[in-house]
């Protein structure tokens, strides 16, 4: 990882542009499946997931601060308190329910399989938009949707360490994950916020929102069990090492989307998965069959064919909130779904 950070590092003092994105997919992609790995060898033998998130957010809400600052990205402008209630605080519940629920799902299946399930995210995107903001698609792209549905159904249905409760996670996390993408682009179209702040003051509120419920599931419990927890130095380790994962996967994620186009984008955090699950299948080891692998790859192209298809579209229609960041448009669907 310390050298892959190295060559992020290089590569931003190129001049060429092509080897400075191909170095912040590697970047993005190795940090993504690290990140994953660690958070479910943790969650093997911590099984706290709600802690998991607790770190992964205090680390956003207290690190991103100063990142932004000496980027020079532009404070938050002052928020009214119909923005807070009316838009802030739901969208922070909705990161708060994303991140519990993800690590909820690695905690009760497969990372492998989790991954899967998430790719029906443009399912949840497409309906939800008809449903909340009355957009409508070309038949093409309900059409690009079959083979996700499919592939997701085959991969479940074939899954060995299959469980109701991690399944139900995993499709919570992508529903709520959708519902950010789609109530953040109401938020910056009325607050006028930059979406690197607008993702700080998200996970500034869902720590304070997720405190007493942490306190309550996780602390209490702590407090009387740490003793039986094995490998606890280990520990100590690994979750502050899985919390700066995370936060260094947003700050390439964001990069990443003011160097491409939207996109771009999409297609490459549908291959951000495919090297998430072959790196969990490598090094967890979690067994598979050849029909829950052909579930994984259909589900996987179903997602690119959507991509490719919406790519096609978007040369011919405006996007809904495009975003200006260092000469790039950014549409902010694609801002929320970095954190798994």
């Amino acid at each position: 990882s310390v050298f892959f950070f190295l060559v992020f590092l290089l590569s931003a003092c190129m001049n060429s542009q092509a080897l400075k994105i191909v170095a912040l997919c590697v970047t993005w992609y190795l940090l993504s499946a690290a990140n994953n790995v660690i958070g479910k060898q943790i969650l093997s033998v911590f099984p706290y997931p709600v802690t998991l998130s607790m770190v992964n957010l205090v680390g956003l809400a207290f690190g991103l601060g100063p990142s932004l600052a000496a980027l020079q990205v532009a404070p938050a402008p002052q928020l009214s308190r119909k923005i807070y209630t009316r838009r802030i605080i739901p969208l922070a519940l909705g990161k708060l329910l994303a991140s519990v629920s993800a690590h909820v799902s690695v905690w009760k299946v497969s990372v492998s399989y989790a991954h899967t399930v998430k790719a029906s995210m443009p399912l949840f995107t497409v309906l939800l938009s008809a449903l909340v903001l009355n957009e409508t698609y070309p038949l093409k792209v309900y059409l690009s949707l079959v083979p996700i549905i499919l592939g997701v159904i085959l991969a479940s249905v074939t899954e060995i360490s299959f469980d109701l409760v991690g399944m139900l996670a995993a499709l919570l996390s992508t529903l709520a994950i959708s519902l950010q993408n789609i109530y953040s682009k109401k938020c910056m179209r009325e607050a006028h916020i930059h979406h690197q702040r607008l993702l700080l003051v998200m996970s500034q509120a869902a720590c304070f929102f997720l405190f007493p419920f942490w306190m309550y599931m996780d602390v209490w419990d702590l407090t009387s069990q740490l003793h039986k927890v094995q490998h606890l130095g280990w520990l100590f380790l690994a979750v502050p090492i899985s919390g700066c994962l995370n936060f260094a996967q947003n700050i390439v994620a964001f990069t990443m989307i003011s160097a491409v186009s939207p996109v771009s984008y999409s297609v490459a955090n549908a291959t951000k998965r495919i090297v998430v699950i072959s790196a969990s299948l490598l090094l967890l080891q979690n067994p598979v069959t050849l029909y829950n692998v052909l579930g994984m790859g259909v589900a996987i192209s179903g997602v690119l064919m959507y991509n490719k298809i919406k790519c096609s579209d978007s040369r011919h229609l405006k996007p809904v909130l495009p975003y200006q960041l260092h000469g790039s448009t950014v549409d902010s669907s694609v801002l929320f779904d970095r954190t798994h």
